[in-house]
C-alpha cells in the first residue's frame, strides 16, 4: 500500500461553509482533551466554533465509484496542537443526516459523529442551519446563521491573524480507543476563501451536550466561505499497517 495512496485516501468538495467562533478560557477546554493535545492559544485565548457545511462529491478508495450523497454537517471544534508543535482541530462532535457516512467515520478515524437531521439553506447573502440530533445522554438541537457580503474587499475579506488561526487548520486529531492519547489525519485543500459575516447568531444545544456552558453572546467572529475541494489522508492506523508509522 503507497504512501500517496494513503495520502489521498479520501476525496470531497465542502460548500457553504458558515463559521462561528467564540474566545473562551484555556482552563475550561483543556481538561476534555487528550493528554498529548494541548490548546491552542491566541492571544492568551482558547476558542470554540460551531461549523456548518454541505459535504458533496464524496469518494472513499478504493471503491471511488461509489457515489454517496449529499449532506449537511454541523460540528463542534477547537483548536490544538500536540507535543510536537503540530496544529490541528478536536472535535467535539459532528452530526449528519447520512447514515453511513456517521458509520464509516466512526469506525475510520474514530470521530465522534452522530446521526441527526440537519440542514442548511442559503438564499443570496444569508445562510442558515439547523440540527435536532436525538441520542440518550447526546441529545441536542441547534440553529445558527449568518449574514455577509462576498465582495472581497478591504472591510470584510478574511485576512488577519486571528482569521488564519481560526481558519486554517489542515490535520484533525480524535480519541484513540482505549487509552488516552489520540489519532491524527491531515486534510489538504486550497486556503480559505473566506470573508466575515455582518450578522450572525446561534441557538441551541451543542455545547451543553458536551459538558460545555452554552455562549452567553452572539458569536465574536463569523466566517463564510463559498467551498473547495478537499483531500484527506487515510487514519493513522492504516498507514502503521502498511509500514509507514513515521510518514504522519
Amino acid at each position: 500500500m503507497s504512501v500517496r495512496f494513503l495520502d489521498s485516501f479520501m476525496s470531497q468538495r465542502w460548500e457553504d461553509l458558515l463559521l462561528l467562533h467564540w474566545p473562551v478560557s484555556p482552563s475550561v477546554l483543556q481538561p476534555t482533551l487528550p493528554r498529548d493535545l494541548e490548546v491552542d492559544l491566541f492571544e492568551e485565548s482558547a476558542w470554540i466554533s460551531v461549523v456548518g457545511f454541505k459535504l458533496t462529491q464524496l469518494r472513499i478508495s478504493p471503491c471511488r465509484w461509489i457515489r454517496w450523497p449529499e449532506f449537511w454537517e454541523i460540528n463542534l471544534r477547537t483548536y490544538i496542537r500536540n507535543q510536537q508543535g503540530k496544529k490541528g482541530v478536536w472535535f467535539y462532535s459532528l452530526d449528519s443526516s447520512d447514515l453511513p457516512a456517521v458509520m464509516g467515520a466512526r469506525s475510520l478515524y474514530g470521530l465522534p459523529y452522530n446521526f441527526a437531521r440537519t440542514e442548511g439553506v442559503r438564499e443570496s447573502d444569508k445562510i442558515n442551519f439547523q440540527s435536532n440530533r436525538r441520542i440518550p445522554h447526546r441529545s441536542a438541537c441547534a440553529k445558527f446563521g449568518a449574514s455577509f457580503s462576498y465582495s472581497r474587499d478591504d472591510t470584510d475579506s478574511a485576512c488577519s491573524s486571528l482569521d488564519r488561526f481560526l481558519l486554517e487548520r489542515y490535520r484533525f486529531w480524535s480519541p484513540r480507543q482505549c487509552s488516552g492519547f489520540s489519532s491524527s489525519a491531515q486534510v489538504m485543500h486550497a486556503p480559505y476563501d473566506a470573508v466575515r459575516t455582518v450578522q450572525s447568531d446561534y441557538q441551541g444545544e451543542l455545547f451543553r451536550s458536551q459538558g460545555l456552558d452554552e455562549p452567553g453572546e452572539t458569536p465574536v467572529i463569523g466566517h463564510y466561505c463559498p467551498g473547495f475541494n478537499v483531500q484527506a489522508s487515510a487514519p493513522a492506523w492504516a498507514f502503521s499497517i502498511a509500514g509507514h508509522a513515521n510518514h504522519r
